[in-house]
């Protein structure tokens, strides 16, 4: 065994990531939602018990929205890591153009990078695609459905290569189907144990970017 994972397993997160990592959670109301202790930022607390989480979950948050309170909500902590969670409001609403939406997506991406923050995007989108032999229009809204999901997945996709994130493309990939009552409290939104198996889709993605970051830490000391 590495010493490595020699300490982790003897001191927990502390022996590895140190007790001075802020991570935001930073969404709509899939960040939001679970309950007390229920939300899938408090069930990747329990696993980072050295982490510092703070949940910025907003119900009804859209790409603009996010935009606009990203300063107070997210960038005046000083955040390590931002987990970002935003897209399914402007997806299910379809009332501004994709092209729209990168911008701001690329606006909130590029201030926590400028910021000094790692991000990892976290999405429902991301294994989506275009119907073969159809194309999506950037420029006008209320396209359908499905070339909203792949125009997102195709930004995301961009914007992780060109800002060097971490990336979860579809973190409900093991709750679904949806209306389960075990793991969903209604058609959209995961409950506590939903989000607990949420947490543990993100977690592996998070842990990497952790490391990483501690290592870069490591080099420039």
């Amino acid at each position: 065994m590495k010493w490595t994972a020699f300490f982790a397993l003897l001191f927990g997160a502390a022996g590895v990531f140190g007790g001075d990592i802020v991570i935001v959670c930073f969404g709509d109301s899939l960040t939001a939602c679970g309950g007390r202790n229920g939300r899938y930022s408090d069930w990747l607390a329990k696993a980072l018990p050295e982490c510092r989480f703070v949940n910025r979950g907003k119900g009804g948050d859209t790409l603009g929205g996010g935009l606009g309170r990203l300063e107070t909500a997210v960038l005046s902590l000083k955040p390590d890591i931002v987990v970002l969670e935003l897209g399914p409001n402007d997806y299910w609403r379809r009332k501004r153009s994709l092209a729209e939406l990168k911008r701001d997506y690329e606006s909130i991406v590029s201030r926590c990078r400028a910021a000094g923050a790692d991000l990892l995007i976290v999405s429902c989108f991301g294994n989506d695609k275009v119907p073969e032999g159809e194309e999506i229009d950037f420029t006008r809204p209320g396209i359908p459905l499905a070339h909203y999901a792949a125009g997102l997945a195709q930004i995301e996709r961009e914007l992780v290569k060109k800002y060097r994130c971490a990336y979860v493309p579809d973190l409900q990939c093991d709750i679904t189907p949806k209306g389960r009552k075990d793991l969903w409290s209604d058609k959209n939104h995961p409950n506590a144990e939903g989000n607990r198996i949420v947490a543990d889709t993100i977690l592996p993605e998070l842990r990497r970017l952790l490391t990483a970051r501690t290592g870069r830490k490591k080099d420039a000391i």
